[in-house]
């Protein structure tokens, strides 16, 4: 029979604690997320509905099941809780067109129509987050503009890089620097989506449109074969 010295039991009670606090340590987490992803839906179905301003932390945490309290201990403010949802929705995005399921054509520009393609699918699933970042960005809250272009300029830096480490380069004509090429794409492109997102933006439309906002392909081709013909 093993004797126990005063010094092993102190370890074993030692080690029976720190096992259960683990335990509590996870389940208090676990908690502490499920509370946050409750927050945040909450959050991004009232500033979809109600915009920046008019939104209210009240309905949120009634929403959410939470208090005040604790959405302002994870958030800080509305104003730190609208950027976070932003943030959120963003990455959610990004990680799906980033996905190595997504098998993105060498070609410039299939890879663009295909990325479209994907976009409008993503944003068709989710009509409520779509509709958040679509007013988020055509109808840019005064005291978050700073905040919000910075957001948009690191997305679209993304979309470059991603292009950039996917596509076949040796297509580019000699003297046009790849990146630079793919983000006037981008830009003219992204002008085209906005003026006719404007249109549906106005008509209260955005989310019945989508197919048409994102059909980019007779702009493709102009950008692809250019609008002049050759001469001689």
């Amino acid at each position: 029979m093993i004797e126990l010295t005063t010094w092993s039991i102190w370890i074993i009670i030692f080690l029976i604690r720190l096992t259960t606090w683990s335990k509590i340590k996870s389940g208090v987490e676990s908690m502490d997320l499920d509370k946050r992803q409750m927050i945040m839906q909450a959050a991004l179905e009232e500033f979809y509905l109600k915009g920046y301003e008019g939104a209210s932390t009240n309905r949120m945490t009634k929403a959410a099941g939470v208090s005040k309290g604790i959405l302002f201990h994870y958030f800080g403010d509305k104003r730190n809780l609208y950027l976070t949802v932003v943030d959120e929705c963003l990455k959610h995005y990004h990680h799906i067109l980033t996905s190595p399921s997504m098998d993105l054509s060498e070609d410039l520009f299939e890879a663009i129509k295909q990325l479209s393609e994907q976009k409008a699918e993503v944003f068709k699933s989710n009509p409520i987050m779509f509709g958040f970042i679509a007013n988020t960005f055509m109808a840019m809250p005064e005291e978050l503009k700073s905040d919000l272009k910075r957001m948009k300029q690191q997305m679209n830096k993304d979309s470059i890089q991603l292009l950039a480490s996917r596509i076949d380069q040796s297509r580019f004509r000699e003297g046009i620097d790849p990146e630079r090429a793919i983000e006037f794409v981008l830009l003219s492109l992204e002008s085209v989506v906005t003026k006719q997102m404007s249109g549906m933006y106005e008509d209260n439309a955005v989310g019945s449109g989508l197919s048409t906002a994102f059909d980019t392909k007779s702009y493709l081709d102009m950008l692809r074969y250019g609008i002049y013909r050759k001469e001689g």
